[in-house]
């Protein structure tokens, strides 16, 4: 009678983690499959970000989270390339040029789509290979970190622009560098 014991009680223990971890496998993948916010309903939203800001000294992205709310998704998307234009922190250099204008926001499935003037293509801002990248990869990491989006693409006047610096390509989308 005692060897069924242990043998019941590691049955039930089985079947309870089999359990837990269906309901877990199940909630990731409804909650991640969920449709971005409709910006009519967006404004009640808050996004947890983290932007990312090029320091070019010692080549390395610095990481600042942030959380905006009361926003509509396109307003949080301008409000990180204003401050990628031009960050309040201390030792960190801009990872868009101050004269780009971001002209349209738009969503392709994950793919965010920032239409620019011509001001992104500034050839001195992204002089370097390192720092091209380094730059282009701190923006592409910054809007990565909003909800549903997986990949950003980025055209000037809504057609793909050369070569940042004629080293970063940039007429694909781009995803996150995981070196970085």
């Amino acid at each position: 009678m005692r060897r069924k014991e242990p043998t019941m009680f590691l049955l039930a223990a089985i079947a309870a983690v089999l359990i837990a971890l269906t309901l877990f496998v199940v909630m990731h993948f409804s909650l991640s499959r969920q449709p971005p916010p409709s910006e009519e309903n967006a404004a009640d939203a808050t996004f947890q970000v983290v932007l990312c800001y090029p320091d070019l000294k010692n080549d390395r992205l610095v990481r600042e989270p942030m959380v905006f709310s009361g926003m509509s998704r396109r307003r949080v998307v301008e409000e990180i390339v204003r401050r990628l234009q031009s960050p309040e922190r201390v030792g960190v250099d801009p990872a868009l040029p101050p004269s780009a204008r971001l002209q349209g926001v738009q969503w392709e499935g994950t793919t965010l789509v920032l239409d620019f003037d011509a001001g992104l293509t500034e050839p001195n801002f992204w002089q370097g290979s390192e720092v091209a990248h380094l730059r282009l990869q701190a923006l592409v990491h910054s809007l990565a970190s909003l909800p549903q989006v997986q990949r950003v693409k980025l055209t000037v006047n809504g057609q793909p622009p050369e070569p940042l610096g004629g080293h970063e390509e940039v007429s694909e989308p781009l995803t996150p560098d995981p070196s970085l």
